[in-house]
């Protein structure tokens, strides 16, 4: 496997299901923002497959180089890998209510209990404690020359993250399990998702004049993406959620 590029300044570096850039077949998409002076990681899968995604994050720039490791949500598809990340010397960022259950390691905050319960991951599957940077909403980040706004995005759950960086192709919004291809949310059976926060954050989002859309699994969005946003966001102002990716 190695990083698939997407678009100038993005690459595909980590995904469950993409056969070009495949980690392990639990992980969430993971894209590495780069211009040859800085960038920055967002997601880092499970873990499960560490080592194939730090080697396609190398094949592209010099890991050490990159300004940390953005993470959207603290679900072990997305951060389980934070450990692995830490002891590379990558510094790993998420809000400061995922950072507070990574670095405990904390099983149930995360709802990997629940998870392995229903069978999404395998029994022995654990999530180690990291070293997690709190990182609040409403900031700026700046590496090399690539800025990221990171905006509060709570629904699928607590503490949930989207990223927004201004590219040569277009304003593109990294949306971990916000929003998905289609205009489709990702809704469960847990106790932080939450219907009315979700509403509130696709309704901000749809106003951002979004370009690209790089969700955290499935079909990329690499032109159109603001009617796909707009439409989940009429849907929830008339108070119906949009259709459910998960089936």
């Amino acid at each position: 496997m190695s990083a698939q590029q997407l678009l100038e300044g993005v690459w595909l570096v980590g995904s469950g299901t993409h056969p070009h850039a495949l980690t392990d077949p639990h992980d969430c998409h993971s894209y590495l923002v780069w211009d040859g002076t800085g960038g920055f990681v967002v997601d880092c899968g499970t873990g499960l497959g560490s080592d194939t995604w730090l080697a396609n994050i190398g094949s592209v720039c010099d890991p050490a180089r990159v300004g940390g490791v953005l993470l959207t949500h603290y679900h072990a598809d997305h951060a389980g890998g934070s450990a692995a990340a830490t002891a590379a010397g990558l510094d790993v960022m998420a809000h400061p209510l995922a950072a507070k259950a990574l670095l405990a390691g904390d099983q149930a905050a995360t709802q990997l209990n629940r998870a392995k319960a229903a069978g999404i991951y395998p029994s022995d599957y654990t999530l180690a404690p990291a070293n997690v940077e709190p990182l609040p909403p409403g900031r700026r980040l700046r590496s090399g020359g690539i800025e990221v706004d990171v905006v509060d995005a709570p629904g699928h759950c607590d503490g949930h993250l989207v990223f927004l960086w201004d590219g040569p192709e277009g304003r593109t919004l990294f949306s971990g399990d916000c929003v998905f291809a289609g205009g489709r949310i990702s809704m469960q059976a847990i106790p932080d998702c939450r219907l009315d926060l979700y509403a509130s954050t696709l309704i901000d989002l749809a106003f951002r004049d979004i370009d690209i859309l790089l969700p955290g699994h499935q079909t990329l969005v690499l032109e159109g993406a603001a009617a796909q946003l707009k439409q989940a966001a009429a849907s929830f102002s008339r108070l119906i959620p949009p259709p459910n990716v998960l089936t």
